[in-house]
């Protein structure tokens, strides 16, 4: 009898998420690290990585690949200086993403499955209305993963007939 597949949760984007808080926390050790939300007054020195789009596609009849696009976003200070600042800190980030020689970020979801960098692209500086400078980069992502498929109990026993 064939076991049923899985549901589909949506543990993956979040497990991803928390893939990337982990890569940012531990390369930038004195910058604030925020998940999902802006906040309404952001600090300056602080990082916001957020899900932005998700698309999976065939790739064969065994896997899938989810292409993934996540905001990076950085707020830095309030003076002129800070503008520069902005580039500098998505220009580290983009070195650490792209720069990585695998260009893989481990997921931290117990398993050997890693998100491998597809693409990094950053806009241009922003005065945010506290009179913060930000900056906005957009981060792609993939992940193959195997289809679930149904498994089958075995045949134990086989004989032949004569007959």
């Amino acid at each position: 009898m064939a076991n049923q597949l899985p549901v589909a949760t949506a543990d993956d984007i979040l497990n991803e998420l928390e893939a990337l808080v982990t890569l940012f926390t531990d390369a930038f050790p004195d910058a604030q690290i925020v998940r999902q939300n802006i906040p309404r007054e952001p600090q300056p020195n602080t990082f916001v990585i957020a899900f932005q789009s998700a698309n999976t596609e065939t790739e064969t009849a065994l896997s899938y690949v989810n292409t993934r696009e996540w905001q990076i976003i950085y707020v830095s200070g309030t003076s002129e200086s800070d503008s520069a600042n902005v580039l500098r800190a998505l220009g580290s980030a983009e070195k650490l993403l792209v720069g990585n020689p695998r260009m893989v970020i481990p997921i931290n979801d117990g398993s050997l499955r890693y998100m491998r960098i597809g693409g990094y692209s950053t806009s241009q500086v922003a005065e945010l209305e506290d009179g913060n400078k930000a900056g906005l980069a957009i981060l792609q992502t993939e992940v193959r993963k195997a289809r679930d498929l149904p498994t089958y109990e075995k045949i134990m026993e086989t004989g032949v007939r004569r007959g």
